[in-house]
């Protein structure tokens, strides 16, 4: 028997899921060849995840698949409440309506889209790019990883054989239930998990040599279960069903997003496009919990009329439905073997689709991980100890987030199971917390607190500039044009730091000569040049961004310092650097200083990590430590 092919890829990915997809979309383009495989014959055709929060739209945006994203999507604009009548009447009754928002926002906090189409928008971002390949149909049987050299820079340590799957599996949310051998060299050794073992007659249709595998492999991950990684938590005592349909109802707020509550069990109904409607029903059983596959379309539907009535619900077509057993969990791990293997989204952790979270924080777990991985398969970070304490960041910083959203994730869940008198309270909690507003990652080489300071206080469910926290998105105007963008649309997923320097009024002579001297010090700075200038026609690591907040007819564009609008011999000055937080012509003033709460006269300087989270809040003029924050990251 012949042995199989042989392949060397720089990042191996393990499933073609949204996460999968996510992270893929990091390398377009980039001197970087990443490898995607995943059992399933081809991309999800239906149903399965639907909600997009804001976070995870612009992340569409960074790739630049927003707009396709945004022009299918729909919005959603108003959640009525509804409950059991006060008077001890039967049936239901509308309590209150209140707006889908979250001020702090300043823009709309969630759309829907199925999984299939996000997935659709992401996988056709990369094929243009020959660096990335997906394979489907192929799943990895066994995996090797040598020690002895997982510290080393150019080698591949990850060896990983893969086969063609012919048989009919199922491929739900990326599970898999094959389990196959694992071990690793230099004595490494990982248990493999249930299925067959290979024996001399199989044939492994091809044999990867990878410097990094990623599992995106979902709930039922072959890679977690190859990495030794448990899950740790509950399998809940709760059943839903899950029906996308378009519906023939008398209930009057059918197009508004819904929690109606009644003694049996608390509904989700959440408008789609197409005339379509969600809806997530709590399924009772008596005493016996029913087995989710056990459960049919018919007796989902029952549930859904006793917890709807007086009003009547009939299905005019239904386009994909699903029922599920929650399980409320968290892995152990992130990452493994000297950071060389990682696990993402519903690999490493699972919990209840009430609040909306399972693709939008896979995607997000992958957006984090990418541009760490894409640093250092470029070489841009010089030492392996470096590497390495970059790497750890995923795990640190992600890991804590699962384990809030399973928190939360509980206590929401029990909104589902009974009526709750805090109902109201609870649900404005849950629309901030499920934005991200909470999210702050904690101090590492990636996040610096300022000078003198060790732990910074509570900044909970608000968005403002702190370490750690993402950068609020904030509309302004181009300095060179007065065309209006929000921040976030221009922060491109490149691979690049922003030093984002609120100036302030710059048509004051003071604060203009204190942009000056900054400019100045960052085009020549031993140590900043190289990554903020470079020589050639490539992407800086580091680029550098003006926010003021004076008149645009006060400000010379070309008087500026160079590194604030560089000169290319293809393109010409680089006009895209310097904006205004001024009135545009047609969307009103953005006002983000008053938005971000920086002063006018004092202003600061804040380093935005490639993923868009702060990664230091310093003063204008504090160029000593944007040095030393690049510094402690050795990039």
């Amino acid at each position: 028997m012949s042995p199989p092919a042989s392949t060397k890829v720089d990042l191996l990915i393990v499933g073609a899921g949204p996460a999968g997809l996510a992270l893929a979309n990091w390398f377009r383009g980039a001197n970087i060849k990443v490898l995607i495989v995943d059992k399933k014959p081809g991309p999800t055709p239906r149903g399965q995840a639907e909600g997009l929060k804001s976070t995870t739209n612009e992340i569409f945006d960074s790739y630049g698949i927003g707009p396709q994203v945004t022009a299918e999507s729909w919005r959603l604009e108003e959640i009525a409440c509804w409950g059991t009548r006060k008077d001890g009447g039967e049936g239901i009754v509308r309590e209150q309506v209140i707006p889908d928002k979250v001020a702090e926002l300043g823009k709309p906090r969630e759309t829907m889209l199925q999984q299939s189409r996000v997935e659709h928008h992401m996988l056709h971002n990369i094929l243009s790019h020959d660096n990335i390949e997906i394979r489907y149909s192929t799943a990895p049987i066994s995996v090797d990883v040598d020690t002895s050299c997982v510290h080393e820079t150019d080698t591949f340590p990850v060896s990983v054989s893969l086969e063609k799957v012919t048989t009919n599996t199922n491929t739900t949310n990326g599970d898999t239930t094959n389990g196959t051998n694992c071990h690793a060299t230099n004595g490494h050794h990982i248990n493999g998990q249930n299925g067959h073992q290979p024996d001399e007659h199989d044939a492994p249709s091809d044999k990867i040599s990878a410097k990094y595998i990623v599992g995106c492999d979902g709930a039922r991950s072959w890679l977690r279960k190859q990495l030794d990684v448990s899950l740790e938590g509950d399998l809940t005592d709760s059943v839903f069903g899950v029906v996308d349909m378009v519906p023939k109802s008398n209930f009057p707020d059918i197009r508004r997003v819904c929690y109606l509550r009644a003694a049996s069990g608390t509904i989700l109904l959440v408008p789609r496009s197409n005339k379509e409607v969600r809806m997530y029903i709590p399924v009772e059983s008596g005493t016996a919990l029913p087995d989710p596959k056990d459960l049919t379309f018919d007796r989902v539907m029952d549930a859904a009329r006793k917890i709807i009535a007086p009003y009547t619900m009939e299905v005019g077509s239904v386009s994909w439905w699903s029922a599920y057993r929650v399980r409320q969990r968290v892995g152990n791990h992130f990452s493994r073997l000297n950071e060389r293997a990682f696990l993402v989204g519903d690999a490493v952790h699972t919990h209840s689709p009430k609040a909306g979270q399972g693709m939008n924080t896979s995607i997000q777990d992958a957006y984090n991980l990418g541009w760490k991985l894409r640093l250092t398969l470029k070489g841009k970070v010089r030492s392996s100890g470096a590497r390495q304490d970059l790497l750890r960041t995923y795990e640190s910083e992600r890991r804590p987030v699962a384990l809030d959203l399973i928190a939360f994730d509980k206590g929401f869940l029990k909104l589902f199971a009974a009526p709750s008198a805090q109902f109201d309270t609870e649900i404005l909690q849950a629309l901030k917390f499920t934005t991200g507003l909470s999210i702050r990652y904690p101090p590492s080489c990636a996040v610096q607190l300022p000078k003198g300071i060790e732990q910074l206080g509570p900044s909970l469910l608000k968005a403002d500039l702190v370490p750690g926290k993402r950068l609020p998105d904030f509309r302004v105007v181009y300095q060179a044009d007065g065309v209006p963008t929000w921040m976030h649309k221009r922060l491109s997923a490149t691979g690049q730091f922003r030093v984002m320097i609120f100036a302030g009024d710059i048509s004051d002579s003071t604060t203009s000569k204190r942009l000056h001297e900054v400019g100045k010090y960052l085009g020549e700075s031993k140590s900043l040049k190289h990554v903020v200038m470079p020589q050639s026609e490539q992407e800086p690591l580091v680029e550098v961004l003006v926010v003021h907040c004076a008149e645009r007819d006060l400000v010379d564009f070309l008087a500026l310092p160079e590194v604030y609008r560089p000169w290319s011999d293809e393109s010409g000055y680089d006009f895209w650097r310097v904006f205004a937080d001024v009135e545009s012509v047609h969307d009103g003033h953005g006002r983000a200083y008053e938005r971000l709460e920086i002063d006018r006269q004092v202003g600061c300087t804040v380093v935005v990590r490639p993923d868009g989270y702060i990664g230091a809040v310093l003063e204008v003029d504090d160029v000593e430590c944007v040095e030393r924050y690049f510094e402690g990251m050795n990039v």
